[in-house]
């Protein structure tokens, strides 16, 4: 099955609104087993957009389009699509009765859908032998085709309008046509390089006909993820490198981090939180990106200033006069200080010099000192991390994170 995906709007090509659609539509895919044939960005132009379905219905199964579907006047996708198919349009009155529920409460006549603005109506002119998908979250229907052997799906713009679309359309009309179906195994490692996953992988299972490996890095951990059509080849030459991997990869099961670790945390009935300096409260961002995080996770201190670090962590001021606040010692303080105050069994704490100023002779930009607690056992290391002021802060995110969840596995 070649599926194509058709981005749509001027402001993805200025960099101004980032193209998140193309990859929340790749990971539905992937785990239906696909991968996308060809994608593409094209402006709000009927003239490019023409010249992109020129080139891609002759060999797409599936082509689905977000954007463009809106009420102004450079939204030209329905319209476009229509014309090159040489279908007419028609007033859909569902469509228009879904925009009056969305806008009623404007100040307009709430008795008399009348009060709908021409823009908005034209939302409501769709193709005909078209289906209509209610937008639940917006005023744009999304549109699907089937057109010859080529299906088509016009989605809106909005993430949140196009998600559920997605999901409830175009996920079970691409899964019920799936033929040759790859099959996927994830692994998520954390604290080993890419160079150093890839060594083992090459070590453990070398190369094998009808599988293939990818590799995605990010600050702090990389994804592999093993792939073919024979999932049971799939499935053992997964278990061998996850076996070799020890402590390095995420549990089965889980996909993120602080999933894991939470987990840990919960099953033991346990409860932490987080002392940042360096990272300015970057760890307890990515903690409560997680939802039903407030299960474990009490909260965090920012203590940036030395005189926060003494006043709400405890840290004592003869330790950053004799060590300095970026220092084994510092951040030591910070984290029993830190468990003291918010009444947790485990802590993490931060301090360290992110750059691009700040660095003295002894202490260079990267230098960032780690302190983990969890009852009684304490870990604190020393990290000089490579790279700019961002990649300093990524990393000792990722490294302090992993550094509890190692404790809580130990």
């Amino acid at each position: 099955m070649k599926i194509s995906i058709l981005s749509i709007g001027n402001e993805l090509l200025k960099g101004t609104t980032v193209n998140s659609n193309a990859a929340i539509i790749g990971k539905e895919l992937y785990k239906l087993g696909i991968t996308p044939f060809f994608q593409a960005t094209v402006n709000d132009s009927k003239e490019d957009i023409n010249k992109i379905l020129r080139y891609i219905v002759p060999f797409s199964d599936v082509i689905i389009t977000t954007g463009g579907l809106g009420p102004t006047a450079d939204d030209l996708t329905v319209k476009t699509v229509a014309a090159y198919f040489k279908l007419q349009l028609y007033k859909n009155q569902n469509v228009i009765d879904n925009i009056f529920e969305k806008i009623k409460y404007r100040n307009i006549d709430k008795t008399k859908k009348a009060g709908i603005s021409v823009q908005n109506l034209k939302q409501a002119f769709v193709p005909v032998n078209s289906e209509v998908l209610m937008n639940t979250n917006g005023t744009a229907p999304g549109i699907f085709l089937n057109m010859n052997k080529t299906r088509i799906f016009l989605l809106p713009g909005p993430p949140s309008e196009m998600k559920p679309m997605l999901r409830q359309k175009v996920i079970p009309e691409i899964s019920d046509q799936i033929y040759d179906k790859l099959y996927f195994r994830a692994i998520v490692t954390t604290g080993i390089s890419e160079s150093d996953l890839q060594g083992i992988v090459d070590k453990v299972i070398g190369t094998i006909p009808g599988i293939d490996i990818a590799y995605r890095v990010s600050p702090g951990s990389c994804e592999l993820t093993i792939y073919g059509y024979n999932q049971e080849l799939v499935k053992k030459q997964a278990k061998k490198i996850r076996d070799s991997l020890g402590h390095s990869v995420l549990a089965e099961g889980f996909t993120d981090i602080v999933e894991e670790i939470v987990f840990h945390l919960n099953r033991k009935n346990l409860t932490f939180a987080t002392a940042e300096s360096c990272t300015g409260g970057m760890i307890a961002a990515k903690i409560t990106d997680l939802p039903g995080i407030s299960s474990s996770f009490k909260g965090g201190y920012i203590a940036y200033s030395s005189e926060l670090k003494c006043e709400r962590l405890g840290v004592k001021q003869k330790t950053i006069d004799k060590f300095g606040a970026v220092s084994h010692e510092c951040a030591e303080e910070m984290v029993d200080g830190l468990c003291k105050q918010l009444d947790v069994n485990a802590g993490i704490a931060v301090t360290g010099i992110a750059g691009p100023g700040g660095k003295t002779k002894e202490k260079p930009v990267g230098l960032v000192y780690i302190a983990v607690k969890l009852q009684s056992k304490l870990k604190i290391k020393k990290y000089i991390f490579n790279g700019n002021r961002d990649s300093v802060r990524n990393r000792a995110v990722f490294y302090a994170l992993n550094m509890l969840r190692l404790l809580l596995l130990d």
